[in-house]
């Protein structure tokens, strides 16, 4: 049974104001992630730049995300019953979201395609996107047809790992999974390159590996009832996981020449946790009831915003020379944002298309 001090968390929609408000900021930051903001001179990723800069500082929302999907996870579900209804639901919802999604992005959105010869150009795309799918489906499986749907598969293979393992070998062997999927991760992407490094033929960010640890993470936090004490802990772990990201992204560029712009390091665990943690604790300031409220369409944010970097592109410059490099870039973030907003408003609205930005 559940614990009756997490009983608040098992009622379908019942979120906290300062984890719906993590959630929206985190869907900005995604955002900050594909649109490249502030990299007029091209070198995002070579040097510690605005650019590369705001890339990293964004890359919280992942794995905080994953962090708070064990969590709401592991209270809603008894130990004793995973997998259980619930689980397979969750799980078949990802899926099928990751499958429709796919199905979407074949269709090319590059707005430099709607400036010239549309239907030949356009179509011409699409014919390129059909070979790629045909001549990678390994990427399209565990990615699907554009780089973000990579979160769907890898959040319900995580979670399917965790239900089984937790239920017929129990915490420790889970824990112990957890741990060796999260140095796999490092050690097959970030620190493939170091003398210690594994190649693979794939992206070692796709699939349950990078997501695993954060589930459990935030299993383990669904064990215990949040508490003020949790925001000086995930302070900490911000903090710590922050200074441990920019050494060992510094290192690694310096000593293996990759790029500072990586999905991932050992210290973005622990700033995800960190972060998670806070928003749990549900601190006063963090409470936002008008940007909470945006929380339900966070999902659909992140589904369909990359169409719209793609189609808003090819504008990014006229916009930079009205407004100015840098806040034409904030300009162009928050436009995003909005739009996005917008269309998943617009297919929460109608009942044929709602299921398409919703877990439920």
């Amino acid at each position: 049974m559940t614990a009756p001090h997490l009983a608040a968390f098992t009622a379908p929609r019942a979120r906290l104001d300062a984890v719906e408000c993590l959630r929206v900021v985190g869907s900005v930051a995604v955002i900050v992630i594909h649109a490249t903001p502030f990299n007029a001179d091209g070198r995002l990723g070579v040097a510690w730049n605005a650019a590369t800069m705001a890339n990293q500082l964004a890359r919280f929302a992942v794995p905080a995300f994953f962090v708070l999907a064990g969590f709401f996870w592991g209270v809603r579900v008894p130990e004793a019953d995973a997998p259980d209804p619930v689980t397979r639901r969750m799980v078949a919802r990802l899926l099928l979201l990751f499958a429709a999604w796919s199905l979407v992005y074949v269709l090319p959105f590059d707005g430099a395609l709607f400036a010239g010869d549309v239907p030949q150009a356009w179509l011409g795309q699409l014919g390129r996107n059909a070979r790629w799918i045909a001549t990678h489906p390994g990427t399209v499986l565990l990615q699907g047809t554009n780089g973000h749907l990579w979160f769907l598969p890898a959040l319900a293979s995580a979670v399917a790992l965790a239900a089984v393992v937790r239920r017929h070998l129990g915490w420790g062997p889970l824990v112990a999974v957890a741990a060796l999927a999260g140095a796999y991760a490092l050690l097959a992407h970030p620190y493939a390159r170091t003398p210690v490094g594994i190649t693979v033929p794939y992206n070692a960010r796709n699939g349950p590996a990078f997501a695993l640890p954060c589930v459990v993470a935030g299993m383990a936090l669904a064990r215990r009832a949040p508490s003020a004490r949790w925001v000086p802990l995930g302070a900490a772990l911000l903090g710590g996981g922050a200074l441990l990201s920019v050494v060992e992204l510094t290192w690694l560029r310096q000593a293996c020449r990759v790029r500072l712009t990586q999905d991932y390091v050992a210290g973005t665990f622990a700033v995800g946790a960190g972060v998670a943690l806070v928003a749990l604790a549900n601190p006063v300031w963090l409470r936002r009831p008008r940007v909470a409220a945006l929380g339900p369409a966070v999902l659909g944010i992140y589904l369909v915003h990359p169409m719209l970097v793609d189609l808003l592109h090819p504008v990014v410059p006229r916009v930079a020379g009205v407004v100015g490099g840098v806040a034409g870039d904030v300009v162009f973030v928050a436009a995003v944002f909005a739009l996005s907003l917008g269309l998943t408003r617009l297919l929460a609205h109608h009942p044929r298309t709602r299921w398409l930005v919703s877990t439920r």
